[in-house]
């Protein structure tokens, strides 16, 4: 085992403090580009309201409401740091905190098999395609499934 004194020679331990001061420069930066959802503060928060969706989009201080059609009820929901997903028997609607309300229609007998949000991406599998929403550009984009018989 190797003892590295931190006192003594002052041309040893020179090297050893300086590997220790950019090692803890550089530390934070990896632990930065590793972050996670915990890094993004919460700007959206989702409240069901009778027949409407509202959005508190605390960004931009404001509240974004989207009305349900008649006879239109919500199955499901998920809501990440800065974008909601809404799934209803008519509709999967998605709501980002830049881009605002965009719905997408489901098919006849489409059944859902999950719905999640993180951060500024929503995904939703369901038993004919795969969904994921941009909450920053409001675009979604669909991949299908193969249907089982």
């Amino acid at each position: 085992m190797t003892v590295w004194p931190l006192a003594g020679r002052g041309s040893r331990r020179a090297p050893r403090i300086a590997i220790l001061v950019a090692l803890a420069a550089v530390f934070p930066a990896w632990a930065n580009a590793q972050a996670t959802s915990g890094e993004i503060p919460k700007q959206v928060h989702l409240v069901v309201d009778g027949n409407r969706l509202v959005a508190s989009n605390v960004r931009y201080s404001r509240f974004d409401e989207l009305k349900l059609d008649a006879q239109e009820t919500v199955r499901d929901t998920s809501t990440g740091e800065a974008v909601i997903v809404v799934v209803t028997n008519q509709r999967i609607i998605a709501y980002g905190v830049v881009s605002g309300w965009r719905a997408i229609d489901r098919f006849p007998s489409e059944r859902i098999e999950s719905v999640s949000a993180q951060d500024f991406a929503a995904l939703v599998v369901t038993s004919r395609r795969m969904l994921n929403f941009n909450g920053e550009s409001g675009v979604w984009g669909e991949r299908g499934r193969r249907v089982s018989p």
